[in-house]
């Protein structure tokens, strides 16, 4: 799952790109703000030549802070005449700065020497198309999500609610969780027997975040485990960076909980993953087909009790939808 040397090497070219782009643009602007106020060149040339003094002055055992003071003031002076001549020419105050895709790492990829957010989405993309997973996105959506599917005719139990009208909530649901996501966050327990589209419908919640832009990470159960193991036991530098990115990512999406095989070490790094995640206050999708009393037995009281009051509960009933699809072919 991280990225080959291949692709690193990829994007950071992508980001070189966007440095070099971002410097053409503010020479291109420099020259055409120049032309049409001629004054700015000459504020911008006293700017550097402000600079320069004060730092001469301090190599010169001057007053360090009667430099740097004198300095900042005639700085803000320079800044406060440019601003206003930009602005009564018709340009933004920051039509000279870099027109950055990312202004907190400033197209670099990388703050204080470590990732950027935004290179981690974009590794994340870069995984994305290699597992085909953006081909799944583009077909199971919420632009393809079929109510027509769900039996109108379909109930569990004693329940007056059919399996299309169950459906028909989970998505109203589903989509609210969307829209109000990066306001609010917060976690989702998706439930339900095989081939009820608990995945599909969490793969539509990962497409409509994925377009806002919001870091998603869909695993398995098996496949996040297989993380935990390859990081724990076989220290596998492969995986380091998306084995943080599981604690780091907006929603971190786990599918098929119960189907992996259990054992102490996966109830453990359960529990840590998704104690982690509340701690950091990021966002969880958990879809299973156990039950609460399963969930349970499978894998510890705390745990289920920790999903069950931290996650919202979207269930999905009725006939495999898949078999049910196969035999109307």
């Amino acid at each position: 799952m991280a990225l080959s040397n291949e692709q690193y090497d990829a994007l950071m070219r992508q980001y070189n790109h966007k440095q070099s782009r971002n410097n053409q643009i503010v020479s291109y602007r420099t020259d055409e703000v120049y032309e049409a106020i001629p004054a700015l060149a000459d504020i911008d040339a006293e700017a550097s030549s402000v600079s320069v003094t004060s730092i001469t002055a301090i190599l010169d055992g001057k007053d360090v802070s009667e430099a740097a003071a004198e300095s900042k003031r005639r700085l803000e002076e320079l800044k406060e005449r440019r601003e206003s001549l930009l602005l009564s020419h018709g340009f933004p105050v920051d039509y000279l700065e870099p027109p950055y895709d990312c202004p907190d790492c400033k197209d670099t990829g990388f703050i204080n020497g470590k990732r950027c957010h935004c290179f981690k989405q974009a590794a994340i993309n870069i995984i994305y198309k290699q597992s085909n997973i953006s081909n799944i996105l583009s077909k199971e959506n919420f632009d393809f999500y079929d109510l027509d599917v769900y039996d109108e005719n379909y109930f569990e139990g004693n329940s007056e609610v059919s399996a299309r009208a169950t459906a028909q909530i989970a998505l109203e649901r589903a989509k609210n969780f969307v829209q109000n996501f990066k306001e609010k966050g917060g976690n989702l327990l998706l439930l339900g027997q095989t081939g009820c589209g608990k995945t599909f419908l969490s793969n539509c919640i990962a497409k409509a975040l994925l377009d806002e832009g919001v870091s998603v990470i869909y695993f398995t159960a098996f496949e996040l485990f297989r993380v935990f193991e390859e990081q724990t036991f076989k220290k596998n530098a492969d995986v380091a960076d998306i084995h943080d990115q599981i604690f780091d990512c907006d929603l971190l999406i786990i599918d098929d909980l119960g189907t992996e095989f259990q054992n102490s070490f996966t109830t453990a790094r359960l529990f840590q993953c998704l104690n982690e995640r509340l701690l950091r206050n990021k966002s969880t999708i958990i879809s299973t087909n156990l039950s609460f009393e399963e969930m349970r037995d499978t894998y510890s009281e705390r745990i289920t009790s920790r999903v069950f009051s931290n996650y919202d509960v979207l269930k999905l009933i009725g006939e495999d939808i898949r078999i049910k699809k196969v035999i109307n072919n």
